[in-house]
């Protein structure tokens, strides 16, 4: 017959120090998960707002290309509204067929990007 341990049936808390530390470890594990999955989100939403940028800029890039090739206008800012936001060109012609753009980016949810561009046109 087999000899039951004193030491893990008494009432004297020998288990209690075990289940404590495995309690504590899962808890610290199910906390440091949620806190990667909250960067996880935020990372995802600056993606977006990242793809939403680059998306305006080019949409701006071809709408300001075919104004200045069918009307060349005398303003050196043209404001766009698209979906995703409104994007602010600032431009100055540097020569015939090259302008130097300043672009002003604000998405539909807040972020505002700044960023210069040169666009030269090709002659045709």
């Amino acid at each position: 017959m087999r000899k039951i341990l004193s030491f893990t049936t008494d009432q004297q808390g020998f288990v209690l120090p075990y289940v404590l530390f495995f309690i504590a470890l899962a808890l610290i594990i199910l906390t440091a998960n949620v806190y990667i999955y909250q960067d996880e989100i935020h990372i995802t939403q600056n993606q977006t707002e990242q793809l939403k940028i680059e998306t305006l800029i080019q949409m701006a890039r071809m709408q300001f290309k075919e104004d200045i090739s069918n009307e060349p206008k005398d303003d050196t800012t043209i404001v766009y509204d698209f979906p995703y936001g409104d994007v602010a060109v600032k431009y100055t012609k540097l020569s015939e067929q090259v302008y130097h753009l300043y672009f002003t980016i604000q998405t539909d949810n807040g972020t505002i990007h700044s960023i210069f561009n040169r666009m030269t046109f090709d002659s045709e």
